[in-house]
């Protein structure tokens, strides 16, 4: 009877969690309401009216296991494409991830393909953005920047080309 009882409870739950989940932004299906709110939020500051929201995550950015960041990543148009910028939010404050001058997340010309974060055992985790890169001479390549949170900003700590998996 228990087992029946959980099985009918999944059959009239799941769909309105699909439904749910549908509204949410397909590049992470798993973020708040809340967070999806202050991503689209800080979207629209930041970036502008025409900015678009391409990815929002709750990380444990700056302490193993805290999540008490959202990463907000969004475009902007440019002629000839888009220009990618990054922004953490944690505790009220916002660090932006700016490889350049102008705050771009990414070189220009980059296209935003993913991020990760890897946890160092007494360190910040250092945080990801990886982007697609066109080298005439080389073909598509992987660009990567490594930004790692020092106390007062999320400083830009390397960066690396690798050649694209197909």
């Amino acid at each position: 009877m228990t087992r029946l009882f959980k099985i009918s409870i999944s059959v009239l739950i799941l769909p309105a969690l699909l439904t749910a989940a549908s509204a949410q932004m397909a590049r992470n299906p798993k973020i708040s309401p809340d967070d999806l709110q202050a991503a689209q939020s800080e979207t629209r500051e930041s970036g502008g009216a025409n900015a678009e929201l391409i990815y929002a995550a709750r990380l444990d950015a700056v302490q193993k296991g805290t999540y008490d960041s959202l990463i907000v990543i969004y475009a902007k148009a440019v002629k000839g494409g888009k220009d990618y910028f990054a922004v953490i939010q944690r505790g009220g404050a916002k660090f932006p991830l700016a490889f350049d001058k102008q705050g771009r997340a990414l070189k220009s010309g980059d296209k935003f393909l993913r991020m990760g974060l890897r946890h160092e055992e007494g360190k910040s985790p250092v945080l990801r953005l990886i982007g697609q890169t066109s080298d005439p001479k080389q073909g598509d390549q992987q660009r990567n920047l490594d930004f790692q949170f020092n106390g007062g900003e999320f400083a830009l700590i390397s960066q690396s080309t690798t050649s694209l998996a197909k």
